[in-house]
């Protein structure tokens, strides 16, 4: 007779004892994301990750294919120093204007004197001066893509941890093969790493890299009859089992599939919590260790895992949103504005059958690459430093198990930007501009004449900010009625005629 879990064992949740004891006893095998975020933690945190794997002495092993995107992804790992300085001083030259035209503009409504308003920007200019000084004087305790592997400290540990510890790559015939199942484990939506079919076209192995990693940790496991942990900074669906925000374990499917293998265990475990259980090897670690590992870096983690469901640091605004509305509009890619627009009125999830009925797909296509506008519209917003290096992907396919995705999800701070609620009730309000715009919404409203011309700086003057670079970038922006500048326009009575971006000009004429 069979007992309550024989035949389902991924769906027993482990203790924490149970984790602890793993890390005792069991294999334990390190993914790239894990080596390259080493570049990455504060020195405290690297160093301490570091004593915590040195202590798993020959239990420690890395896969090939981890170590082979480990050093393909390494220097942008590292990034660049310089640039991120340069980043920091061109946002604080922005924001140091925007400070002055705020000031500038109030001081015109509260007729302020003349003296007093250069005191002002003094004092600006003195707070401004002192970020940019701490920004040049800092120094980053990190390598330079250009520092010789010698003189690499991260290396250099690593050298020494891993000798002898990374697996072998199988013989060609092997490998090939492992490739082609691992292939087709994605079209099929086998865990892990289906996710990952937009990477088809990316490398040699493809898609496969995430069912290369653990066949191959799962396979040593096997040969030294042992349980196994897999540490990732991955938390996408086609790893763990979720529910919600909670990270339950492994996928039932890999832990039912590890354990018909090898009759023994498998974990899931991210970095932070080899930090949080380091004293179950006899470490000790910072505390502050821990918060820092788990601190999301999805710039680190898109070089490995394009399309994580990657939950954020940073949010969102309602500028960003619309200038990506925009973009997808201007690229003919309505039907993904329309997703998200649709995603928004539905509370933030819009249901597979909708998203094909949007976008008059046929029941039979696949959504490989449906991420991919949206994507690349959020990454060139974080090149621009108008987003956060860390924010949650516009679009984020959702599934129950292996098989089709069942919905969409957008951000919780977006369904609330496009779906704004009454406090009094549950119904949809109509649109007050509010924030940014507001200042033009208010100005415009004031006229009596039926038509004005304005200057995109005297624009920024009555906003106290920066215009959104699409302005001067894409004449659609104007006209559009969906984003936040079209819809203080509107809300004023007015629409936008005879937009001239090489002269920076714009009419505004009431509505009939």
């Amino acid at each position: 007779m069979a007992g309550l879990f024989d035949g389902f064992e991924g769906y027993r949740v482990v203790t924490t004892a149970e984790k602890r004891q793993a890390l005792t006893a069991a294999l334990v095998a390190v993914d790239a994301n894990v080596l390259l975020n080493l570049y990455r933690y504060n020195p405290r945190t690297t160093n301490d990750l570091l004593a915590v794997l040195d202590k798993l002495g020959d239990r420690l092993v890395v896969p090939h294919q981890a170590i082979l995107e480990f050093h393909r992804n390494r220097l942008k790992a590292i990034g660049n120093p310089e640039q991120a300085n340069n980043d920091a001083r061109t946002a604080l030259d922005k924001s140091q204007q925007a400070a002055l035209r705020a000031l500038d503009s109030w001081s015109k409504q509260v007729a302020l004197d003349e003296s007093q308003l250069q005191h002002l920007h003094a004092d600006v200019g003195q707070i401004f001066d002192k970020l940019r000084t701490a920004v040049d004087g800092a120094a980053p305790d990190r390598v330079h893509p250009s520092t010789p592997t010698d003189e690499d400290p991260v290396l250099h540990r690593l050298t020494d941890l891993l000798d002898g510890k990374v697996l072998a790559r199988p013989d060609d015939g092997r490998w090939s093969a492992l490739i082609d199942e691992g292939k087709q484990r994605v079209a099929d939506m086998v865990p892990p790493g289906y996710l990952d079919a937009e990477k088809s076209d990316q490398n040699p192995e493809g898609a496969a890299g995430d069912f290369l990693v653990y066949i191959q940790a799962c396979e040593e496991a096997k040969t030294r009859q042992l349980d196994l942990v897999i540490v990732t900074n991955d938390e996408k669906e086609d790893w763990w089992w979720r529910r919600g925000g909670d990270l339950i374990g492994p996928r039932q499917e890999m832990t039912r599939e590890f354990f018909d293998l090898t009759g023994h265990r498998l974990f899931l475990m991210r970095p932070s919590d080899l930090l949080d259980h380091s004293d179950a090897l006899n470490v000790q670690v910072n505390p502050n260790s821990a918060k820092d590992a788990g601190t999301s870096r999805s710039d680190i983690d898109d070089v490995i895992d394009a399309g994580a469901d990657d939950v954020g640091v940073g949010e969102w605004t309602a500028e960003t949103v619309d200038d990506l509305l925009d973009r997808l509009r201007i690229e003919g890619r309505r039907d993904l504005a329309e997703v998200i627009l649709e995603a928004a009125r539905q509370g933030g999830t819009i249901s597979r059958d909708a998203v094909y009925a949007i976008c008059g797909y046929s029941n039979d296509r696949l959504l490989v690459g449906f991420t991919r506008p949206t994507a690349r519209i959020t990454a060139s917003l974080q090149a621009e430093q108008r987003l956060p290096e860390a924010v949650t992907p516009m679009l984020t396919a959702l599934y129950r198990g292996p098989g089709r995705l069942y919905a969409v999800r957008i951000p919780p701070e977006v369904t609330e930007i496009l779906n704004p609620r009454s406090p009094r009730s549950d119904t949809e309000v109509e649109f007050e501009p509010a924030g940014k715009y507001r200042p033009l919404a208010d100005y415009l409203s004031a006229i009596r004449a039926d038509s004005t011309s304005m200057t995109f700086a005297e624009i920024e003057d009555i906003l106290g900010d920066a215009l959104a670079p699409s302005a001067r970038k894409h004449l659609p922006y104007w006209y559009s009625s969906q984003n936040s500048l079209g819809k203080a326009i509107t809300a004023a009575g007015f629409r936008p005629r005879g937009v001239r971006i090489d002269a920076e000009t714009v009419d505004f004429h009431r509505r009939g």
